[in-house]
Parts: C-alpha cells; sequence; structure tokens
C-alpha cells in the first residue's frame, strides 16, 4: 500500500541512567539471526536511498548499529516491498523502489557490503512491480500492479491505469514469461499484488491490491503454473458488523495469504475481512469468509478501511499487524472457518503496523510501518504455545554510552533509522518499509 511519510524532527536522545531497570522479558528467546537487511529511503530526499544491513545480534552490544549500506544510486524511489524472506544462502534477493519501477537483484553475502548485481524495468506493457516471490526452482515470480492503457474503470484518471500482471524471472534476472491480470466483466483494474504458491498442484494464487492507483478489483486470482494460464478470478465477499450491518470496504483489496497444511489457503483483504480458500484445483474454487475485525469507515472510496497489512503464519497462529487500529491481533486458526482471537498488542501511537518478518533461527519478528511510522521497526517475540507478543526487550535504550544509545530505542523494541551517519556518510534520517532477517551467509 501507499508509503505516505511524516517526516518528523530527529529528537535528541538523551542517556539512560545507569539505575534504570532493564525490562524483564516473559517469553523466552529461542535463538536469534545475527543480521537484518533493509531497504530504506533518505528521509529529506535530498541523498540517495540505500540499502542496509543491520546488527540484530542479541548478544552483540552494538546491536542495532548499522554494518554496511549502499546507496541505490536513486533519489525519492519510494523504497517498498522485498521477498519476505532471505533465500537460500548463495542468492541474491529481488527489492524494488516504486516510484522509479525499479526492480533490484541485491547480493548480501557480505554484511557490511550490500551490492546491487543487476535492475531491470517492466516488461512491456506491464508496469509498476510490487511483490517478489521465490519459487522452488529459484526462479522469481514478480507480479505488476498496471499496464499501459486507461483503467477498465472510466472514473480513474491515474495514467497508466489498466489491468495489472504477472511474470517470472531467472536468478538473475532474465525475463522468462509473463501473463495479463485482465479477466471478462471486470470494470475495475486487477492490480496483482501478494503470491501463494502450490506446486503440488501446479497451481499460484493471486490477491489484487492498489499503491497509488485510484480503483481496483477486490478479488482473488488462480493461475496454473506450467503455462501461467489464468484459470479463476474469485470475488471476494463483503463482510458485516456484529449487527449485521454491511461494512462497505472491509472487503477492499485482497492482501496477503498463506498455504496451510491441507493444501487451501486463508487470506485477508487490507480491509480487514478474513477468507478461507478451498478447492484450489478445482473447476468451483471457494472463498468463503470467515472472520473480519471491525475497523472505522474509510474516510472517502477510493480509500480502504482498516489496513491489515503483512501477516505471518506460525504454525496454528495467524499475526495480523492492522495500520489503523495500531495493533498486532492474532487469530488461532487450527479450524481455518472458525478463528478465534488469542492476542492483540498494542502498538505506541503513530506507528502503524504493516510489514511483518519471521527470524528463521527463532521466535523473533521484525514488525515495519506503513502511513506514520516508518522512522524506526520493532523487534518482538512470539510464543508458539500462546499466541502471545511483546516487544523485544534486547533492543530498549537502557544503556549509559551515548555513542551506542543513538543507534538504539526510544522505547522497548525500538530500532530508530533516525540517525545522523551511516556507513556509506552523513546522509541524515532515513524511512524505512521492509526488512529480513538472515544469518551471516
Amino acid at each position: 500500500m501507499t508509503a505516505i511519510r511524516f517526516l518528523l524532527p530527529i529528537a535528541l536522545i538523551g542517556l539512560a541512567s545507569c539505575s534504570e531497570p532493564v525490562p524483564q522479558s516473559t517469553i523466552e528467546l529461542t535463538g536469534a539471526s545475527p543480521h537484518m537487511l533493509l531497504l530504506v529511503g533518505d528521509q529529506d530526499e535530498q541523498d540517495e536511498d540505500f540499502i542496509t544491513v543491520l546488527n540484530v545480534d542479541p548478544a552483540s552490544e552494538t546491536r542495532g548499529q548499522a554494518l554496511g549500506s549502499t546507496p541505490i544510486g536513486h533519489k525519492a524511489s519510494m523504497v517498498h516491498h522485498m521477498e519476505y524472506n532471505a533465500p537460500p544462502k548463495g542468492e541474491p534477493i529481488f527489492m524494488n523502489g516504486h516510484h522509479h519501477e525499479l526492480s533490484m537483484i541485491v547480493d548480501f553475502s557480505d554484511p557490511t557490503k550490500p551490492t546491487i548485481t543487476n535492475t531491470f524495468q517492466p516488461p512491456a506493457s506491464l508496469r509498476y512491480p510490487h511483490d517478489y516471490a521465490r519459487t522452488p526452482s529459484g526462479t522469481r515470480l514478480v507480479g505488476f500492479l498496471r499496464s499501459e492503457g486507461d483503467s477498465p474503470n472510466p472514473a480513474e484518471t491515474i495514467s497508466p491505469g489498466g489491468h495489472g500482471g504477472i511474470a517470472e524471472y531467472s536468478i538473475d534476472g532474465k525475463l522468462l514469461r509473463t501473463a495479463s491480470a485482465a479477466a471478462p466483466g471486470y470494470t475495475k483494474a486487477i492490480r496483482p499484488y501478494a503470491f501463494a504458491q502450490l506446486p503440488e498442484m501446479d497451481r499460484i494464487t493471486v490477491t489484487s491490491a492498489p499503491m497509488m492507483e485510484q480503483s481496483w478489483a477486490d478479488v482473488i486470482q488462480i493461475y496454473r503454473y506450467s503455462d501461467f494460464e489464468l484459470l479463476h478470478t474469485i470475488d471476494l465477499e463483503v463482510g458485516v458488523d456484529h449487527q449485521g450491518n454491511r461494512m462497505e470496504g472491509i472487503n477492499g483489496a485482497g492482501f496477503g495469504q498463506h498455504v496451510l497444511e491441507d493444501g487451501s489457503i486463508f487470506l485477508n483483504s487490507y480491509g480487514c475481512n478474513f477468507y478461507h480458500l478451498t478447492g484450489i484445483d478445482s473447476e468451483k474454487p471457494k472463498a468463503d469468509l470467515v472472520f473480519s475485525v471491525e475497523t472505522d469507515p474509510a474516510s472517502d472510496p477510493t480509500k480502504i478501511r482498516g489496513a491489515c497489512g503483512i501477516p505471518l503464519l506460525i504454525g496454528q497462529y495467524w499475526i495480523q499487524p492492522i495500520g489503523k487500529k495500531e495493533q498486532v491481533v492474532v487469530l488461532d486458526i487450527s479450524d481455518p472457518k472458525s478463528p478465534k482471537e488469542v492476542f492483540r498488542l498494542n502498538t505506541p501511537e503513530g506507528f502503524a503496523p504493516h510489514w511483518m518478518g519471521k527470524d528463521p533461527a527463532g521466535n523473533r519478528l521484525v514488525l515495519g510501518a506503513e502511513l506514520g511510522g516508518e522512522q524506526g521497526f520493532y523487534m518482538l517475540r512470539f510464543d508458539d504455545r500462546t499466541g502471545g507478543i511483546e516487544f523485544d526487550p534486547d533492543f530498549a535504550d537502557y544503556r549509559s554510552d551515548s555513542l551506542l544509545n543513538i543507534f538504539r530505542s526510544k522505547s522497548t523494541g525500538y530500532i530508530s533509522l533516525e540517525r545522523e551517519a551511516w556507513p556509506h556518510g552523513g546522509t541524515g534520517p532515513a524511512w524505512g518499509h521492509a526488512a529480513v532477517f538472515f544469518d551471516g551467509r
């Protein structure tokens, strides 16, 4: 979704008192990767955006500091998505600068020197890359939000504004094939967003959501992977509130999705509906509305209520950031047709949760923001027995060394990007949208 930033003045960080208590954890750490890769933007847009690697080793006295950083060669690129998980060792990662329609392939094997090995622009006639997903063979699926031409919705004035599409690239960025997301009868453009893959069924599913666009189709699509043929386009049902009133807009924008053990898919809309997609390899797949989180109505028809962002699935638990509620909600989906809320974590005021990533080495999570709060990320711990979450006390501003403190936290778990200097130079405060954990590569 649109990454609107609020430029805030840099707060002076005072020295913590040595007698100040260190916060205690109620969730035991089960393991930790030492590094986190971020694509970040220069906050005042006077310098180039850049890729950076942070030290997030909980045993390190310099945790929270940047190990390396590399400018991307562009300013004001609107740094946005990368792959949701670090690829296997030896492989690069794909990421994008949205405003410039720039896809970058990044070698991060040396944490002190992340390197852009290749870049590419959209294939004709697709426009605006958004999501990247690694296939089992190592190729990458890429979703494009638009194509050349006018939107099928005459009221949408954005140009280009046509239906988006999907593409597949080799690991080094060679285009392999494309497919349009256009489906008969849709008067709003389908804007491919997030992928889910079912290789044993020869299927991929793709949600539809906007970034800068003014209209979109609220659907999920099913493609046959082997020939990239679009098989089904399924409308997402509108939800109702606790009084049975239609919550217009709550189904807005099919968003994050994960494959369950039985081969079905659970997904959320950006408007905070939750659906269970079954029969994916049949002639009549079905997306059942199974749960809704009530949120305030959107301000106008071009906006979406709720802001339910990028979820995680850990065991039976669906972990859902909700930007406009400034909360992270945990659902037990052991029965995906009857989810149950088990936990809510409130984030500090002004931090709108959006991006979530899991540490593959243990039970830590990283939480990023959109629409407010993108000047830093929160480190969290997750309890896979109860579904509980807490802010990680390994990242708390309780040390007296000012040189280290300025790279640390304004509240428990927080890693700030509001620093004056980075390994590549004194370019000042930054903001970020996406982050992934990784080991020493």
